[in-house]
Formats: structure tokens, C-alpha cells, sequence
């Protein structure tokens, strides 16, 4: 069923960009190199066999929705076009409208794309046809690349990792416009059903309804669109058999023979590039700063270690007997909680250290507001402490039993999850209890996303919970020891599986699995940087792990600090 439900995200994808083509052509990948940048770009489009006459192509940079140029294809399906080279980025074209049918009238639906590669290296010509479209479509959706601005599709600017893991992946996929053989015959059959369910409607727009209506967000179907496209992702647990057999009705004719008969297919994973790094004794807690440093709280020593955005050890500095978790002030100090006894400690940016407080038994987690207030849950007892950005103590406040972690939403209200009690508990801003909330059992860390729904861990009950803004379940997701959890640019949710296995589990907004990847033993904090890269505290390795090429930075950044959400 994991496997179904990632097919059926990426299928799914496809419906609003549409992007048709041929199985005929040729088109270099996209290449990853540097060197010169032709000013100019020549092509062809199709969908099926035919040529897609007076289609409107356009050509965009990552990061920049206005189009570099823009041609219309001949009655050969054919264009060209003149543009100054930007001299970076990340390249992709789309077009949209025109007639491929053997209907003989223009199909609105059409939409469609290719990645290019790098502005400094890219092709010179290129060929759109349902193995591009395939790949494109695919690589885009396993990063998190297309963004809907008022119905137009845009792709932000790329991180370095990012792009080179992109393209990387691309070339995997396709050569000289097909599928390469090298993919295994579950990833071949997964591009060849994705490209045929949106080459029926390309071919024929009688088709168009039918792909639509199996790709909806609530009550609303699909359309041609970016916006739809995200609907069909966040829906992606439904209507897989009635969009397999709509791929079957152009198998082996005008699409793409799909070399599997089964409906149970694997996704195309991004190609991942894992980095370990030592830091101290059962790291925990994680924060990064505002240069993009690493924070970890060794909890089973004394010390705090700091990394560089490569790694790199820059230093370890003393912050108590058992340093869990780290939090990031607007002035760039660092706040750690100290589980071995009843105080926080309070570093400057170069680890000297600025203060002791005293707060409650054993503080665990730990979270700043918008007036730079610091707040910690005491897991030794029922309380949680409010200091001000001088170490006093603004109040202690009555919650659960034992309180481990703590989020603070956009309205300043506190989520608190009571590790004990199999519940969370909402203060205000002056920590006045405004409901307790049932949840799984052992919630450990909350993570806000930018709806203000409230996501929690809970570790024995192997689930996630959404709770709404209110209070109210939204849903109850299964996924294997859940601790630490942090959420991306699309909202996304990453949630770190706490045994000697450790994986980090991608789920989308409505809790769909969308794949899976390995880090340390028994992650505990995990966070992603303003590049993208995924950082995990792996408890039970004495190390981090950084994982890059898998998401295109955080929800909200710094997500540790005073602006949150």
C-alpha cells in the first residue's frame, strides 16, 4: 500500500501540467556542467504521434515567473526562440493550449514541460514528449519544486544540492528523449502509466473529464492549473485503478507500453546524498542559526556542539550535565535546556556563556516567542517555566504530566505536549490554559504548519496527530516510533523513526507516505536549513546526519527563534 500510495501522488501530479508529447524525438539530459549558453532554443512538441500545432511555449530561470522568452509552435509542432542568457539557474520550459488531437480543434487542457539543466550548460534544442514530461513531472514532485502563484505554474530558485540532485536525477530517467533502460522495470512502468494517463487527454479532450474527476482535493476536481495539480498530490490515496486503466486506453498504441501490469508501482526516488558528522554523547535537540551553524545538544554529556553549514566541528561549549535542546534567539544566542538538573543555559554566538536559570525538574524542550521570551517544559513535573530574554522568570504555569516539548503558534499561543499524559496542552500568550487536547501516547515534539494545525509525534503509538488550530483531531496518521518532526517549504512533514533503524518518513499535508530515507541511529530533533538540507540528532550514534536533495528549504525560517510561524 506504501508503494501504491507514492505511485498514485506522482500519477496524480500530473493531470493540470498535462505536459503531452511523443514518444519519437530526442533530447539530451539536462546537463549539470559548466560551460557556455547558447542564446538560443529550438524544439518540437507533440502528444501522442502528432504535433501540438499553436501551442504557447515559454521558457523560465527557477526563481523568476516571468518567462525568458516565449514562441508558438508551427503546423510541424515546432519552435524557436531568442533569450539573454541569465548565466545561473535552473532552466525548464512549459507550454500550454494548442491542437494535438484527431479532433482537429484546440485542446485548453494541454499543458506541458521539460527540464532543461543549468542556464550555464543547457541544451540548445530540445524535443517535449511523454518520457520528458514523465521525468520532469516525476523529479519536480519527489523535490518539491512546482509552486502555484494565482494558477501559474513557477518553480522557486534552487539550492545548490538541490539542483544537482535534480538534474541528476532527470538524466537518470531519460535520454535522448526515453525512458533509459537501466530503470528497473517498476520504474519504467511508473513513467510510462504517468505519461499515458495524460496522453489520453492530450490526444483526445472527450479524456480530459474522466482524468480530472479521479484527481480531487475535497470537493473540488482537478483543472488545468498548478493549483489542481497540488489537489491531486494532497489527494493521493484514491482512484489509482480508474487512472491505471485511463493510461491503458493509449498502451502500446499512441503512448507509451507499459512493461508491468500491476498497479502496485514504486516512485523514481531522488537521488540522496547523506553526510554523518560526530558531534557529542546521545545528541538530541538541533537548531540552526541565522549563518546556517548546527546546534546539538549532547544530552548524555555536558557540552553543546557546533558545526558549520559543511559540518565542519567549530566548537564544543560547556551548557550544564545533560544538554538537550537547543533554541536560537533574534540576537543569535543559543538556549539549551538542561535535563540533568533545573536550569537553562543562555551562549552567545562564539559559546561563552551569558546565564544560568533556574526553571522547573528537568527541562527537556524549549521554544522563544515573538517578544524573545523563552519557554521550557519541565519533564520532571506538571509545569512549564516562562523566563524573558534576561533569564527572570515571567510565570510557571500548570499543564500535563510531564511536559516534554513545546511549539509556539502564530498567535502566541503555547502547545505543550505532556509526555505523560497522552494529550497536549494550549496556554495563551500569559500562560492561561485554553484546552487540553487527547492525542497518541508519548507525544514528544509538535511542529506548526502554515495553516496553524498543529502536528505531534507520538512515539509508543507509532502515529502522527494534526491537530486543528482549535484543538479539534483533523486526522490520526500511522508511521513507525515517531520523536522528531520538522516541516518544509511545501508542508511537507519529516518525521524521524526513533530505533537503531532510523529513517526519516516524508509525509504530504493530508498524511499520504511519500517515501522514506536512512539516516542515524534513533533520530531524535531533526530540522531543515534555509538550503534545504535535512538535519537530523541521532541519539544513539553519537552523530548528525544532513540529508540534501530531498526539499528546497523549511516552512518557516528560523523556525527555532522569535519569528514563528
Amino acid at each position: 500500500m506504501e508503494w501504491e500510495i507514492k505511485f498514485l501522488a506522482l500519477v496524480l501530479l500530473l493531470p493540470a501540467f498535462l505536459f503531452s508529447c511523443t514518444k519519437s524525438g530526442s533530447l539530451n539530459g539536462a546537463s549539470s556542467t559548466s560551460g557556455s549558453f547558447s542564446n538560443n532554443l529550438t524544439g518540437s512538441v507533440n502528444g501522442g504521434l502528432s504535433p501540438v500545432i499553436g501551442t504557447l511555449v515559454s521558457l523560465y530561470v527557477a526563481g523568476n515567473a516571468t518567462p525568458l522568452a516565449n514562441a508558438t509552435t508551427n503546423t510541424s509542432g515546432a519552435f524557436t526562440m531568442s533569450y539573454t542568457n541569465p548565466g545561473s539557474g535552473l532552466l525548464y520550459v512549459l507550454a500550454s493550449g494548442g491542437n494535438a488531437g484527431s479532433n482537429g480543434s484546440n485542446n485548453a487542457n494541454i499543458q506541458l514541460g521539460a527540464m532543461l539543466g543549468l542556464a550555464s550548460n543547457a541544451p540548445s534544442s530540445v524535443i517535449l514528449n511523454e518520457a520528458t514530461m514523465a521525468a520532469f513531472v516525476n523529479t519536480a514532485f519527489n523535490y518539491g519544486g512546482f509552486r502555484d502563484a494565482n494558477g501559474t505554474i513557477t518553480f522557486p530558485a534552487v539550492n545548490s544540492a538541490a539542483t544537482t540532485n535534480m538534474i541528476a536525477q532527470y538524466n537518470n530517467m531519460i535520454s535522448n528523449g526515453t525512458m533509459n533502460t537501466t530503470l528497473s522495470t517498476a520504474n519504467q512502468n511508473i513513467l510510462a502509466a504517468m505519461a499515458n494517463s495524460v496522453a489520453a487527454c492530450v490526444e483526445n479532450s472527450s479524456n480530459c473529464g474522466t482524468l480530472f474527476n479521479n484527481a480531487v482535493n475535497g470537493s473540488q476536481s482537478a483543472a488545468v492549473s498548478i493549483q489542481d495539480a497540488l489537489y491531486n498530490t494532497l489527494n493521493a490515496t484514491a482512484n489509482v485503478t480508474n487512472l491505471y486503466k485511463l493510461a491503458n486506453t493509449v498502451n502500446n498504441t499512441t503512448g507509451f507500453s507499459m512493461p508491468g501490469t500491476n498497479q502496485t508501482l514504486l516512485n523514481v526516488a531522488p537521488i540522496v546524498t547523506t553526510n554523518t558528522f560526530s558531534v557529542g554523547s546521545q545528541p538530541y535537540g538541533i537548531a540552526v542559526d541565522a549563518s546556517g551553524n548546527i546546534w546539538v545538544g549532547n544530552g548524555g554529556g555536558t557540552t553543546v556542539t557546533e558545526l558549520s553549514s559543511s559540518g565542519a566541528t567549530l566548537g564544543n561549549f560547556a551548557a550544564g550535565t545533560h544538554p538537550r535542546v537547543p533554541a536560537i534567539d533574534a540576537s543569535g544566542n543559543v538556549w539549551i535546556s538542561d535535563a540533568g538538573g533545573t536550569t537553562v543555559t543562555e551562549l552567545n554566538a562564539s559559546g561563552t556563556t551569558l546565564g544560568t536559570f533556574t526553571v522547573g525538574s528537568i527541562p527537556n524542550g524549549i521554544a522563544i516567542d515573538a517578544s524573545g521570551n523563552v519557554w521550557v517544559p519541565n519533564l520532571g513535573s506538571t509545569t512549564v517555566t516562562e523566563l524573558n530574554s534576561s533569564g527572570s522568570t515571567l510565570g510557571t504555569f500548570t499543564v500535563g504530566t510531564s511536559p516534554a516539548f513545546i511549539a509556539i503558534d502564530a498567535s502566541g499561543n503555547v502547545w505543550v505536549t505532556n509526555n505523560g499524559s497522552a494529550n497536549v496542552t494550549k496556554l495563551n500568550s500569559s500562560g492561561n490554559p485554553l484546552g487540553t487536547f487527547s492525542v497518541g501516547t508519548q507525544p514528544y515534539y509538535p511542529v506548526i504548519d502554515s495553516s496553524g494545525n498543529v502536528w505531534i509525534a507520538n512515539n509508543i503509538s507509532n502515529t502522527v496527530t494534526e491537530l486543528s488550530p482549535s484543538g479539534t483531531t483533523v486526522r490520526t496518521v500511522s508511521t513507525s516510533s515517531p520523536i522528531g518532526m520538522a516541516i518544509d517549504s511545501t508542508g511537507n512533514i519529516w518525521a524521524g523513526r526513533f530505533n537503531a533503524s532510523g529513517t526519516l518518513t516524508k509525509l504530504n499535508s493530508f498524511g499520504a507516505a511519500l517515501g522514506s530515507f536512512s539516516v542515524g541511529n534513533s533520530p531524535v530533533g531533526i530540522l531543515i536549513d534555509a538550503s534545504g538540507n535535512i538535519w537530523t540528532a541521532n541519539q544513539g550514534g553519537n552523530n548528525v546526519t544532513e540529508v540534501t536533495g530531498v526539499t528546497l528549504g523549511p516552512e518557516f525560517f528560523p523556525y527555532a527563534g522569535p519569528i514563528f510561524p
